[in-house]
């Protein structure tokens, strides 16, 4: 179940925050969030870990997703927010999750759109770091990972094929350039 926030308001007491990507690297969120502590690893049911470029989860049956809990102290929630570009990169909302035994509601930011793109070496380093660091299963991390990469490779060899078929046209005539045209530079 998804419960999708409309209107904002600054919350009084401590939040039970879902985080997937490079909010579970420790030192990280130390430094953003110092008023805040860690609950737990917990596990998403029927979520996936998706790359935009940066991380995000997308619902999917049968699918899991490990997560890092949070008690988000009130006073670490706006960095927070500018740190995920809230509202326009990510959304929050409100998904339910099993902690000992019992359904809880915590609350996740989850991108407003893009594709599937691969993420910077850097950034899944730092994802990385933090799976290690809570003692996460990095397999969940590597396949998210590989189905970017994977994408990313089935987009150029299309878009390869599309130049392929249009191999016919004459580069100079296609810009408008005459032939006979040669360009100098002077220092």
């Amino acid at each position: 179940m998804v419960k999708k926030k409309t209107e904002y308001k600054l919350p009084t007491k401590p939040v039970l925050y879902i985080a997937y990507g490079s909010n579970i690297n420790l030192p990280q969120m130390e430094f953003r969030c110092p008023h805040s502590e860690v609950v737990g690893t917990a596990t998403v049911k029927d979520w996936e870990l998706e790359f935009r470029g940066v991380a995000t989860i997308v619902p999917k049956k049968g699918a899991e997703v490990p997560v890092l809990l949070w008690m988000l102290d009130p006073r670490d929630l706006p960095a927070l927010n500018r740190y995920e570009g809230w509202p326009h990169l990510y959304r929050q909302e409100e998904i339910e999750l099993e902690v000992d035994g019992k359904l809880v509601m915590g609350m996740a930011y989850l991108m407003n759109r893009g594709q599937i793109s691969p993420p910077s070496q850097g950034y899944l380093q730092t994802i990385w770091d933090g799976y290690k660091q809570n003692d996460m299963d990095t397999s969940y991390l590597v396949e998210a990972a590989a189905r970017a990469y994977d994408y990313a490779s089935e987009m150029n060899l299309r878009y390869d094929e599309t130049l392929d078929e249009d191999e016919d046209i004459d580069e100079d005539e296609e810009f408008g350039l005459d032939e006979d045209v040669q360009m100098t530079f002077k220092m």
